[in-house]
């Protein structure tokens, strides 16, 4: 038992002085495409020839999460003295634009912003009204367009959605992309139930606008409860549709 118990603490005495002698050779980024590789490196305050077993992964982890373009961080350290970034980066859900009609900024359905990136090309909604919204670590505070962002990627109108503008007063608005029988609509969205809205925009969309070619929809208004309202090109006044609900 007392040679089993030398042999423990043999063991464990090599096994610290391996440990204390393993020093970081590299840094290595995996999952990186927009996140510049060099300055996720930075962010991890950890400089090659440092012991690799006294950093900590939770530590450098939280660091990388501080990136913009960074949504999630895990951090291995390999016995070959490698230290592994494994980041998963946001998605865009839409191009914030400034107010000079040009492209400030992409915004996650989390409502994260990301600055513009070489070679970063997402087929998103454009996004006024968002121009000193801005933040590289939290979302943005208007509540109408996390909720719109939050609903329209598992949305069935996603691909409707051309233009989202947020309005002086707080309310969304709005444009669907045009199609060869109709332009652009401009669609009233109000500032509460917008997940429930879009879903009555595609029901809407399907009964009503789709086998109307021949009229042009100026207006489409989803902010009452019991019905669609509708301003159209072959009337100058205003109609009333039933409400055609996503059920």
């Amino acid at each position: 038992m007392a040679g089993a118990l030398a042999l423990v603490v043999a063991l464990g005495v090599f096994g610290w002085r391996w440990q204390a002698s393993v020093r970081v050779a590299a840094i290595d980024v995996v999952g990186a495409a927009h996140a510049a590789p060099d300055t996720l490196r930075a962010l991890t305050r950890v400089d090659t020839g440092a012991v690799l077993y006294d950093v900590a992964p939770v530590l450098v982890a939280d660091r990388v999460r501080r990136h913009p373009w960074v949504q999630d961080a895990s951090v291995m350290r390999l016995p070959t003295g490698t230290l592994r970034i494994s980041v998963t980066e946001r998605t865009p859900a839409a191009l914030a634009m400034a107010d000079d009609g040009t492209p400030a900024f992409y915004v996650d359905r989390y409502g994260f912003c990301m600055p513009l990136s070489e070679g970063a090309s997402y087929d998103v909604p454009l996004l006024y009204g968002l121009a000193d919204a801005y933040s590289p670590t939290r979302p943005v505070a208007h509540d109408v367009v996390r909720d719109v962002l939050g609903a329209l990627p598992a949305s069935a109108a996603r691909d409707l959605v051309a233009e989202l503008a947020v309005q002086p007063d707080s309310t969304l608005q709005l444009y669907t992309r045009p199609t060869s029988a109709h332009g652009a609509i401009r669609v009233e969205m109000g500032q509460d139930a917008i997940g429930q809205k879009l879903g009555r925009l595609q029901a809407f969309w399907t009964q009503a606008v789709q086998p109307r070619p021949d009229t042009r929809f100026m207006r489409i208004d989803l902010r009452f409860d019991s019905q669609i309202v509708t301003e159209e090109e072959t009337s100058s006044a205003i109609s009333a549709s039933p409400s055609a609900r996503a059920d």
